[in-house]
């Protein structure tokens, strides 16, 4: 990420319920209220679902098991609304999450998505709220991630550059992890904006980073 451009990384590791969601809320309230900022969110550990899948959940580490204890549960878990919520809260011009998590899926009730990748243009100054998710609402994530390793590699050898102009968009990210996930796991990978006009007008812009003079790069 720093390589991306990002100067401030903030990792989370093993988080309780308060730790989960002081993660987040302190990020945005550092970061989101700016109205030039590009922030990421990316989210990898166990995700939970109700109610059909209708209802997800991101996992912190000190939640009951849901099948025992679902009152309990719900006291802990972070709901994928309140990240809806948060969304439209925050003043940064893009914001992207990612979820390498089970049924994250369910932010989605529906997208709309482009036949082919944006081009760097005008709409790429308009706000966004974009999300990737690991799969959908019905997929399990494997313990041992495919997703993350292929976000990692689509960023660092620019292989989501899907029309080679050296920059990746968000909507090209989201294509690339859909087309190359289910390569290797039986999930499917799924991306698309807030159901927001005023947020939904950008794209997620990632720029190629600048290579030093003997850097060689190595597939």
């Amino acid at each position: 990420l720093k390589q991306q451009g990002f100067s401030d990384v903030v990792r989370v590791s093993d988080p309780n319920e308060q730790q989960l969601r002081s993660a987040f809320e302190n990020f945005i309230d550092k970061y989101g209220y700016d109205e030039g900022n590009r922030l990421l969110f990316y989210f990898s550990g166990h995700g939970h679902s109700f109610d059909n899948d209708i209802r997800g959940y991101l996992v912190p580490t000190d939640a009951p098991n849901p099948n025992y204890d679902r009152k309990g549960f719900l006291r802990k878990a972070l709901s994928m609304n309140e990240i809806l919520s948060w969304s439209r809260k925050m003043d940064a011009k893009h914001a992207l999450f990612l979820f390498d998590s089970c049924f994250s899926g369910t932010i989605f009730q529906s997208r709309s998505l482009p036949a082919v990748p944006p081009h760097i243009n005008n709409f790429s100054l308009l706000p966004v709220r974009q999300y990737i998710t690991a799969g959908g609402a019905k997929d399990e994530v494997p313990a041992q991630s495919t997703f993350t390793p292929v976000f990692v590699d689509a960023l660092k050898y620019q292989l989501a550059d899907m029309n080679k102009d050296g920059y990746i968009t968000g909507t090209e990210l989201g294509m690339y992890l859909e087309q190359r996930v289910p390569e290797s796991v039986k999930q499917i990978p799924q991306f698309g904006k807030i159901k927001d006009y005023r947020l939904a007008r950008g794209d997620f812009i990632f720029v190629k980073p600048a290579k030093k003079p003997d850097e060689v790069v190595k597939l």
